[in-house]
């Protein structure tokens, strides 16, 4: 698979071709617990599915790339799946994981918006440097010296030395796995953000949500909301998501709805703040 470069319910591996870096997210803890597959897709630019069977495993898989709007992706697959109207029918159909592997490689690197924006999947002390965090950027550029907000805690932090894919740089764009050492608290996950940036962080938001057609229980109870690396008990109703904890999210975004207990789909659908 590659060189693991660190492990935990996201597990992440570095494999080089060419001249070329790619890491990979594996879930290492799906699907024994919702959580790492969400968080491995936030930090996904490209999809990866192999799938030798169609189960209840590789629906969920298919509900969640689809809520999520997953478009970017390469099939690896022998069985018939339900993919008309999901975002698999935008994915490549490959033969086998090394032309899956070939074709990650030729993908031209990924651009995103201009703004920046990035996910902290971790923090921790390390003697004699500080604190560090390792995170990927998702959108705009970030660079040594920027101050910075970490969300939702809205907590300032400064960057004192930028790792990009395993190299010290002045900067790191859109696509690059990043180690920032940096001033400011430990924390466990977070949106990475400009001082003046567009998020709101609220425990309650208004808006309106769309059960799954997928998901055929009743949503009754508890609920967590999941949104960049945030999962947040709570519950919904048809306007109204209650969240234990306060969640940062843009105008217009789309929440998903886990009911973490269902046996048979835990994604349950789709909460879209309010403009």
């Amino acid at each position: 698979m590659g060189t693991e470069i660190s492990k935990g319910d996201v597990s992440f591996y570095s494999v080089s071709q060419g001249g070329k870096t790619v890491t990979l997210a594996d879930p290492t803890l799906y699907p024994e617990k919702i959580q790492p597959l969400l968080y491995a897709l936030s930090m996904a630019d490209h999809v990866v599915l192999i799938v030798d069977a169609l189960t209840p495993k590789v629906g969920e898989i298919i509900v969640a790339l689809d809520s999520m709007k997953m478009e970017s992706g390469t099939l690896v697959c022998k069985a018939a799946l339900p993919l008309k109207g999901t975002v698999l029918d935008k994915y490549t159909v490959v033969a086998d994981a090394e032309a899956a592997k070939a074709r990650i490689f030729s993908l031209p690197s990924p651009s995103g918006g201009e703004n920046l924006f990035a996910l902290a999947h971790r923090s921790e002390a390390v003697k004699s440097v500080g604190n560090v965090m390792h995170a990927a950027v998702r959108s705009g550029k970030l660079k040594k010296s920027d101050k910075l907000f970490l969300l939702p805690e809205r907590k300032d932090i400064e960057i004192r030395s930028v790792k990009a894919d395993g190299k010290e740089s002045e900067e790191a764009a859109a696509g690059a796995m990043i180690e920032l050492a940096y001033r400011g608290d430990l924390f466990e996950r977070g949106i990475i953000a400009p001082i003046r940036n567009e998020y709101q962080v609220e425990s309650v938001i208004n808006g309106s949500f769309k059960k799954s057609p997928f998901y055929k229980d009743e949503l009754k109870g508890k609920i967590h909301a999941y949104s960049n690396l945030q999962y947040v008990e709570g519950s919904v109703n048809e306007n109204d998501l209650t969240l234990s904890a306060p969640m940062a999210y843009e105008k217009g975004e789309t929440i998903l709805v886990i009911d973490a207990s269902n046996q048979k789909l835990r994604i349950a659908g789709a909460f879209r703040s309010k403009w």
